[in-house]
């Protein structure tokens, strides 16, 4: 495979499953898949992380290519980040798709600090249980430098990490990779920027947030798998208007879990405790699809919280009446897809898919208890049906209903200018 193949591969995948970060790099190899077709595998490396910014950490990732150009087993570590100033071996293990061509693997750092790897392993399980080592080059950084480049490829997306063969500090033999990102620097950009990004120690996980603006606080609440960035085309509007605390749900963007089933209850429980911790009484909350769920949660539950409320694409329950047969079938697909994914990824992929196929669990008459504004729009194309979000804002004491025209589940991507409008419009005045 080109480098340039190999780039393009990792950053797709860093993209999509390391929450886009921008002040980080990788390196790798490549190995023909086509032996260990189906078969268990385990890769391991040691790693040793001097972290100058709190964030920085190091990680192994392991990405399976398939014959149809399709991506199969993926962990890259973003929920298990490493960041211990001393040596110690890590591990991923899964195993390899039946349609198999190529296994890329090798290791992740980003944010200012000083990273060493060394001495990778890539194993197969054989029919006896046993593990039987792969062969390739250059695994302990222990050649001439010619090395580095010759054998793993490395990323130029950020020039600011310098990798070099080092002796200062090495896990086995005579020498190790070592990675100077004293100076790295990201473009900072929503959902991922350092100097207003913050965690809060809540309900035993960190949640992630960014501030921006003045004014009326303002929480913004994702969808399904998504993250901050889901509102890059709001936030500069917003923050002109309001104080906007955006925030990655629990598993999701750069927020952690803790194993716990994933429920809508759960995220609005976590969204009490993050206004708690920040010491805010009463917000403004705009949630899409599933932000919009859990904002129509806290609404219920935590009323005082809750100052007005605007949801798009949300749903109350979840059944035949709410999504058409097919979102069934492609969630039916998607779980078929991942059932037998061992990796963190994959696991954490089935449980949101059971979230979307089981929650949320409440009922219409249950909204008649929400006291506040709720202003509840959805697309005339939107995969939540029509005559379900006209139940909604029907039941709502205070309910507002608006259906976009021409529009789908992601009209504030499709059409920011009038999406954002209405909303200001809404929490500045609370009507139209």
């Amino acid at each position: 495979m080109k480098l340039n193949a190999f780039i393009l591969l990792l950053l797709l995948s860093c993209s999509t499953y390391a929450q886009s970060y921008t002040d980080w790099s990788a390196f790798g190899q490549i190995l023909d898949a086509s032996p260990y077709a189906g078969k268990k595998f385990r890769l391991q490396g040691a790693v040793k992380v001097q972290a100058i910014d709190p964030d920085a950490s190091g990680m192994l990732w392991v990405r399976v290519d398939k014959l149809d150009k399709t991506m199969g087993f993926f962990d890259n570590m973003h929920n298990r980040p490493i960041r211990k100033n001393g040596w110690a071996v890590y591990t991923i293990e899964g195993k390899i798709d039946k349609t198999a061509k190529n296994i890329n693997f090798g290791g992740i750092f980003n944010h200012k600090g000083i990273f060493y790897f060394d001495d990778f392993h890539f194993s197969i399980m054989n029919e006896s249980g046993q593990w039987d080592e792969v062969n390739f080059a250059n695994k302990g950084w222990e050649s001439d430098t010619a090395g580095l480049t010759n054998n793993w490829h490395f990323f130029e997306t950020n020039k600011s990490f310098i990798a070099s063969i080092t002796q200062d500090s090495v896990w086995e033999g005579k020498r190790s990779l070592r990675v100077d990102g004293s100076h790295a620097r990201g473009i900072r950009s929503y959902g991922d920027n350092d100097s207003t990004g913050r965690y809060a120690e809540v309900n035993g996980i960190k949640i992630y947030y960014e501030q921006y603006g003045q004014g009326s606080p303002l929480l913004l609440l994702h969808g399904n798998r998504g993250d901050i960035s889901d509102f890059s085309k709001q936030i500069p509007q917003l923050a002109g208007q309001f104080h906007v605390i955006a925030v990655d749900s629990r598993g999701q963007g750069h927020s952690s879990e803790d194993g716990k089933l994933y429920t809508y209850d759960l995220f609005a429980a976590d969204m009490n405790a993050l206004l708690d911790y920040l010491h805010l009484d009463s917000v403004n909350v705009l949630g899409w699809s599933d932000g919009g769920n859990t904002g129509l949660i806290m609404a219920m539950n935590y009323p005082r919280k809750v100052k007005k409320l605007a949801v798009m694409g949300a749903n109350i329950f979840i059944d035949n009446t709410v999504v058409g047969k097919d979102i069934f079938r492609i969630l039916k697909q998607q779980r078929k897809e991942f059932q037998d994914d061992s990796s963190s990824h994959g696991r954490s992929e089935l449980r949101f898919i059971t979230l979307l196929e089981t929650e949320p669990i409440h009922r219409f008459e249950e909204l008649g208890q929400i006291g506040c504004p709720v202003l509840v729009m959805a697309g005339n194309k939107d995969v939540i049906k029509e005559e379900h979000t006209k139940a909604i804002a029907a039941h709502i004491p205070q309910g507002q209903l608006l259906i976009f025209p021409k529009g789908t589940h992601e009209y504030p991507k499709e059409f920011p200018a009038e999406f954002n409008k209405t909303v200001i419009d809404f929490f500045q005045e609370g009507r139209h």
